[in-house]
């Protein structure tokens, strides 16, 4: 019988898949792209392990996009002398996640919610809680190989852009293919490949490339509308909205009653994004009744000029700069409406 010489048919099957790997990260570093880090459900479990130090100069954040984008980390440290943990899940309602926290006997510390209505007022079990879900399943069984594979995966991911999976992988290229909806069909619009950034620390920003591109910046706000953020239509009402805020207030009480803060942050629109979202959640009946029924701070950004001057680049998320004057407003403005300590720890012990 005929041997196979199965050694040099893996050398040349390793050879073929060191130049492919080797062509596709270099044709990603030619086009220019930014290295980003999967915002997958190791990241979160691995973020989330840190709650238990948080402190009002060093919150946990749980909300959607925009306070991944509008929260600057590194800025809220620089100031504080702490960075805050970052729990946002893009395209999710926070309730799920603010209710994980109340439901933890060891977590005792301060939380920023972000409150954006379209999400944060959808009923129990809607489609926006699903990415939430995913991640609070997934933490509990954070076994120690996933561990070690997260860091292992790490330490690549620091230097190879096509370990990217939002962008680069199979199923993600796929989905970019052009295929119309159709009826009892929804096809997901897509976002330009270039257009965000995810760091370690689960920080999200536009990449510079498209901050430069204004056909890319319409590109998304084409997005937005297809997804509905321009809709007028008035969101929900009833015992719907009497059980969402009750159930808000419930996970608020258990919080508050290890000794935790809660404070709500509407973080800005702009354009016709924000001109729709005043007509279909009238801040009288969502936000003010929100605060009213959970005793809970409130700062909306539309009531501080400093707040307030911001253009998002899509109508929906501050540029990377902008973020950061935008913290440090936010930081001084929570200290003096919450009356909470937020000075620099390296400062207070310098003699």
């Amino acid at each position: 019988m005929k041997k196979t010489n199965y050694l040099k048919t893996a050398c040349l099957a390793a050879a073929f898949a060191g130049i492919f790997v080797t062509g596709w990260e270099s044709y990603l570093r030619q086009c220019g792209f930014t290295l980003s880090y999967n915002d997958d459900e190791s990241l979160w479990a691995h973020t989330r392990k840190n709650i238990y130090e948080a402190t009002p100069a060093g919150p946990v954040i749980v909300g959607t996009s925009r306070s991944k984008f509008d929260i600057d980390l590194g800025t809220w440290k620089s100031i504080t002398g702490k960075e805050p943990v970052q729990l946002a899940i893009v395209g999710t309602t926070p309730r799920p996640v603010l209710q994980d926290l109340a439901n933890d006997p060891d977590f005792k510390g301060t939380v920023i919610v972000d409150v954006m209505e379209m999400l944060f007022f959808q009923p129990d079990g809607s489609f926006t809680e699903t990415s939430a879900r995913k991640r609070l399943q997934y933490y509990p069984k954070y076994s120690l190989s996933q561990h070690a594979s997260f860091h292992i995966n790490r330490k690549l991911e620091d230097h190879l852009l096509f370990l990217d999976e939002e962008r680069f992988s199979v199923n993600a290229l796929i989905k970019r293919l052009p295929i119309a909806s159709r009826p009892g069909v929804f096809v997901f619009p897509v976002f330009p490949m270039d257009l965000e950034y995810v760091s370690p620390n689960r920080q999200t920003a536009f990449t510079q490339n498209f901050l430069r591109d204004t056909a890319a910046q319409h590109e998304v706000e084409g997005v937005w509308m297809k997804m509905g953020l321009a809709s007028t239509k008035r969101g929900v009402g009833g015992d719907t909205l009497t059980n969402i805020i009750r159930s808000v207030a419930q996970s608020v009480d258990k919080i508050r009653a290890r000794g935790g803060k809660v404070v709500f942050v509407r973080f800005p629109s702009s354009d016709p994004v924000w001109a729709a979202e005043q007509q279909a959640y009238p801040r009288a009946l969502y936000w003010e009744r929100l605060l009213k029924e959970t005793g809970v701070t409130g700062i909306h950004f539309a009531d501080y000029p400093e707040l307030s001057r911001y253009e998002c680049p899509e109508w929906s998320h501050l540029s990377p700069a902008d973020a950061k004057t935008f913290t440090r407003d936010l930081t001084r403005i929570i200290g003096d409406k919450t009356k909470w300590s937020l000075q620099n720890a390296v400062s207070q012990n310098i003699p």
